[in-house]
């Protein structure tokens, strides 16, 4: 999933009532190598609101270099996560190829995974 998703974006600035939650994500955001937020809540708590918003913020500040929101799905297979060789490029022309994983798309931008 990317900003430009169908899913509306509430604004970040506009999430209120969680001002822990929005200086964890901006401090992670500023500072990648704390290495992420655990957002821990009951449905309908603006978790997966704040984080869209600060993702569409990220991207927005980026000029497209970065900033993208990308959701790990329940159940991503090993190799969907951290990328894998394109077995039918090796086998076809001889070539190592990689294909990236989910990890790869979300650097410098945000990986959502929900339901933990």
């Amino acid at each position: 999933m990317t900003v430009d998703s169908p899913v509306p974006i509430y604004p970040f600035s506009a999430v209120i009532g969680h001002d822990r939650l929005r200086l964890a994500l901006v401090l992670c955001a500023v500072r990648p190598d704390i290495g992420g937020v655990l957002i821990r809540g009951e449905k309908g708590t603006a978790k997966s609101t704040a984080v869209r918003g600060l993702a569409r913020v990220l991207s927005a500040a980026s000029n497209g270099d970065g900033g993208q929101l990308v959701e790990l799905p329940i159940g991503a297979t090993e190799d969907r996560v951290v990328g894998s060789l394109d077995l039918q490029k090796v086998l076809r022309d001889g070539e190592h190829a990689f294909s990236p994983g989910l990890l790869a798309r979300a650097h410098r931008g945000v990986l959502y995974v929900d339901e933990v």
